[in-house]
């Protein structure tokens, strides 16, 4: 959904509900803040504990503050850029509290850092740091160039999460002069640069339970090239090799024999734009997009799509259509590595698995609430239903799963819970080229499900593996085939050859 910007000029940019980082892939070069953990309602959570015994302070309404009477900042380069920004999110936060924060406190004392940084990326840092203290995802402000943390328009054809503490191959096509790159591979270095030092600045900035995110944003980052044709040269493992066996030891009783040690390679490998047809809608320009569908075995679907642009709903009813034409009585949905995009097209995916009526949640903003309410349709599929979610799985991908997932309708199946980023929001472009994404509505689950900051938490949990991968395997996909055919009855009786087929194309019910 695109959430109009009041107020700003032919320049203002407006995006609707992404998440930061992935949507890098459609060259939009964004990364999300951290996220801490957070509990209950974010809106409600003042800035210091409280006791039973102790009453909260009451928490001032910024909506209310004459901006004709703010003092002026200490001077400096990037001081009117710290004041836009503060002045923006006091303006269209949806919470008119900001979280009980001292806001105009906040504002003199990260001047005070801005005034004495010594470049602009020390002074969008410190910037950043103010928006931080918010705890909520969808706040950041991007430079107006791509930097060092800056996702590029094109990357090597493969994929690598972070797993079992080591950057593995998930899947791959990077293929170069010396061979290709293979999944399953673990990833040790970019252009020399051991990995490992990349991993360890994530680490020192990173909560525990997002580092798996954390750590595949920085080096999807890493991968990236300013343009396509220009190439990286990455040292892996090749793991269809045997491990090489060091000369074994004299047995002392002490030393423990030294380990097989994995076959190491060099791969020089291209950067390609990302696959998809260009979808543009309104500002949101160029975006690649991909739906694909197959049928597995067990009379059961897969459908997956990369991001959520209003666009790709005639795809995917189209897919959904072929599939239940072929025999689909269960459906998996793949949402790993999907960031969302424009949120309203949950309502009509979502409208083709309900037969009756609900809603996914509801959007508080400032001054109003919308649910996302899904009408129910007498031919949407009833089978069973897995959705697979990841680290990657962010904003609209949530609101989607956690809707249907508090309805009874899906069961979730994953080996992390998605990013806990759910809050939707705008960007807009600043004087002076930089652009800041920030909320604008709290989300509230069907059943008050926390999402912001703790994710969707799989139903079924799946242990992923370097070997999994290396293999051709794929466990999550696995676990969720195997959980909707054991939800499965017997095969359904032929149906009445007479009766009429759906108006949709769709096949029909089975027979009860």
């Amino acid at each position: 959904m695109t959430v109009p910007s009041p107020g700003r000029s032919s320049r203002s940019r407006s995006v609707g509900w992404i998440a930061c980082f992935r949507l890098a892939t459609a060259g939009l070069g964004l990364l999300s803040c951290k996220e801490p953990e957070a509990t209950g309602d974010a809106r409600a959570a003042p800035a210091a504990a409280t006791t039973p015994d102790v009453p909260p302070p009451e928490c001032h309404d910024w909506s209310t503050l004459d901006l004709s009477e703010v003092p002026p900042l200490v001077e400096g380069a990037q001081a009117p850029l710290l004041d836009e920004v503060w002045r923006t999110v006091l303006e269209k936060h949806f919470d008119p509290t900001l979280g009980c924060l001292q806001w105009d406190e906040l504002r003199e004392v990260y001047a005070q850092k801005v005034a004495k940084a010594s470049s602009d990326a020390e002074a969008y840092a410190h910037i950043n740091a103010m928006l931080d203290e918010l705890g909520q995802s969808h706040l950041r402000l991007f430079p107006p160039s791509r930097n060092e943390e800056s996702m590029g328009p094109a990357s090597p054809a493969l994929t690598v999460r972070w797993i079992e503490d080591q950057l593995v191959v998930v899947e791959s096509r990077a293929d170069g002069p010396q061979g290709p790159v293979h999944a399953g591979a673990t990833l040790l270095a970019i252009d020399d640069e051991p990995v490992g030092r990349l991993v360890e600045r994530v680490r020192g900035r990173t909560e525990p339970n997002a580092l798996a995110l954390e750590v595949s944003r920085a080096v999807a980052v890493r991968l990236s090239c300013e343009r396509a044709g220009m190439t990286h040269k990455l040292k892996v493992t090749d793991p269809t090799k045997s491990p090489t066996k060091p000369p074994a030891k004299p047995d002392d009783g002490v030393e423990p024999q030294p380990q097989p040690q994995p076959h190491l390679a060099i791969r020089i490998v291209p950067c390609l734009p990302p696959e998809g047809e260009r979808v543009t809608l309104g500002n949101l320009r160029d975006i690649p997009t991909r739906v694909e569908h197959r049928m597995l075995d067990g009379d059961v679907g897969l459908l997956a799509f990369n991001v959520w642009m209003l666009p790709m709903v005639q795809e995917v009813t189209r897919a959904m259509a072929e599939m239940r034409g072929e025999g689909m009585r269960g459906l998996v949905i793949d949402l790993r590595g999907n960031p969302g995009g424009v949120g309203t097209m949950v309502v009509p995916v979502a409208r083709l698995l309900l037969r009756e009526d609900g809603s996914l949640g509801t959007l508080r903003f400032r001054d109003f609430e919308q649910k996302l309410a899904v009408d129910g349709q007498p031919q949407a599929f009833d089978g069973p239903v897995a959705v697979l979610v990841d680290e990657g799985t962010a904003s609209a991908s949530e609101l989607f799963v956690v809707g249907l997932h508090d309805l009874g309708r899906i069961t979730v199946v994953g080996a992390h819970p998605s990013a806990g980023a759910a809050l939707p929001s705008l960007i807009e472009e600043l004087h002076g080229g930089a652009l800041l994404q920030y909320v604008v509505a709290d989300f509230v689950s069907p059943k008050g499900t926390v999402v912001e900051g703790k994710g969707v938490v799989p139903d079924v949990p799946v242990v992923e593996t370097r070997e999994d991968f290396a293999a051709g395997r794929d466990p999550v996909l696995e676990a969720a085939q195997r959980h909707v055919v054991g939800a499965l009855g017997p095969p359904p009786t032929l149906a009445d050859p007479a009766s009429p087929a759906p108006p949709d194309g769709s096949s029909p019910s089975p027979t009860p």
